[in-house]
This record gives structure tokens, sequence and C-alpha cells, in this order.
């Protein structure tokens, strides 16, 4: 007797027209997908580049309690060594690693390596044997810090230190800081070449040369420390007077950079 029971289907396969359709939806979607993806990442950078500053802006606080004036930048007498990096990284407490220094966005190079083998004894915060920083090294740093203020060499200096020991240009005095929650003290420093940074003396930040003018690295914008502390991401116009119009945003600008809380080039007329 033959069996009554239907024969079970073949499973239809894809065609190629079919699997080209699919492959096709899939990219499309991908590539939708990409730029928030692009700008999650971007932000995640961000928000870690604030994270580091805040973090140094602890230090820089503490190490201004203490010794009753401000982080300097380098250390003439040495070399120009750097040191506002291993003064802070001092109250870090955290010995050889200095990825606290660099911004996560910056390429690879632009980064304190702590290495050993200098032979020099401990001093301004680095360790016994640590090899010290100088400008125009082989690795560039992300992060600069106001040393002269609005502009070089003004006499008395207003940012916050420009060299150890300097009886002009030395330490600011703690209480010389008229606006900490206004002054700039630290943020992404100009590294890249293709926006005429300067990679020699990117340790610094100023208003001074467009060398030196924050770095707006962060969805167009620079991530900026100040002098209280806080940070805040700031587009150029709100750091460089050179770059507004009004005269009386060029002073509010400028002010920002000064101990003194004043203008000085940008005087009434």
């Amino acid at each position: 007797m033959k069996s009554t029971t239907a024969p079970a289907s073949k499973k239809r396969a894809f065609t190629l027209i079919e699997l080209l359709v699919v492959i096709a939806i899939i990219a499309v979607l991908a590539s939708m997908m990409l730029p928030a993806l692009a700008r999650a990442k971007s932000k995640a950078k961000g928000i870690k580049c604030v994270s580091n500053l805040r973090q140094m802006g602890i230090a820089m606080i503490a190490y201004t309690h203490e010794n009753r004036r401000y982080p300097v930048g380098i250390n003439q007498e040495a070399g120009n060594v750097w040191i506002w990096p291993t003064l802070l990284r001092s109250y870090m407490g955290l010995q050889r690693n200095a990825e606290l220094f660099k911004c996560p966005t910056a390429p690879p190079k632009a980064q304190w390596k702590v290495e050993f083998g200098s032979g020099l004894p401990a001093l301004d915060g680095y360790l016994e044997d640590e090899k010290r920083l100088v400008p125009g090294g082989v690795t560039f740093m992300s992060y600069g810090y106001n040393v002269w203020g609005s502009w070089a060499g003004q006499v008395p200096n207003t940012g916050l230190g420009v060299y150890k020991g300097h009886p002009i240009y030395g330490g600011a005095p703690e209480n010389s800081v008229k606006r900490p929650d206004d002054m700039i003290a630290l943020g992404d420093s100009n590294w890249d070449l293709t926006r005429k940074g300067d990679r020699n003396w990117s340790g610094f930040i100023g208003m001074y040369e467009e060398r030196q003018w924050p770095l707006e690295i962060h969805n167009n914008r620079a991530n900026i420390l100040f002098a209280d502390g806080h940070v805040d991401p700031l587009p150029r116009t709100e750091m460089i007077a050179q770059l507004v119009t009004p005269f009386s945003a060029k002073r509010r600008v400028a002010r920002r950079w000064n101990r003194d809380y004043q203008p000085h080039v940008f005087k009434d007329n």
C-alpha cells in the first residue's frame, strides 16, 4: 500500500539578487550608524579629557595652597625642563603613570612617556633617574599651561609663572589671582601643525601667538581648566581677543588670561 504522506518540501535558497539586496541594506544601515558611533566616540574622548583636567585642577589647587604660589612652567637653569606636569603629578599620587597628562583625542606621540636612565636626582616632581621633559623633544604635549598671561614678556608677569625662581616670571602668588573662577590655567594645546601649532612649545597655551592658541579639538571647542578647578569647553572666540570684533568683547576675553584680571593691551581709550 502506498503512503499518502506528502513529501517534505525543499527549503528555498536565497537567489544571488536577494543576497545582494540584503547586503546593500546592511551597508546602508551601517553607513547611517557610523556617524552616530563616531560622535559617541568623540564625546567619550571629550569627557575623558575633562576628567583629566579636573584631576590636574585638584592637584594644582593642592600645590598652590601648600606652597602659597602656583606651579611654574619650566626650570630654566636645568635646561628648560618642563616642571609643571611633574609638580602636579607629585600631588596626584601617580608616580610613574602619566596617562592623565595626554588628551585622548591627541595622536600617540602627544604624550609624556615616563622613562628612566637620566642619572639625575629627584627634583621638581621628577623621580630619581627619571628622564626630563624638554621643549622640542621626541614627543610633545597635548595640554598647555598659562604661564605668560595674555601677552608674553609683560612686567610684571600676568600669567601663572614661567621660570622657576625668577624674580619677575616666577610662580604667581596664590593671592595675586583676582578671579580664579575666570582665569585660564590649563587646556588643550596646539600641537597640530596643520593648524599653525607648535609642538616644541605645546606645553604652554596663550593668547599672544596663534601657535599657542588652545586647540579646538572637541566639537570645535577646547577644554579649559580655570584656576578655581572647574572645566569648560570653549570656542576660541571666548579665549582669543584677536578673533572678536567688539572692543568690549576683546577686553572681556583678554582678562581671562591675567591674574590681575585686567585686559592690558585692550585699555580704555
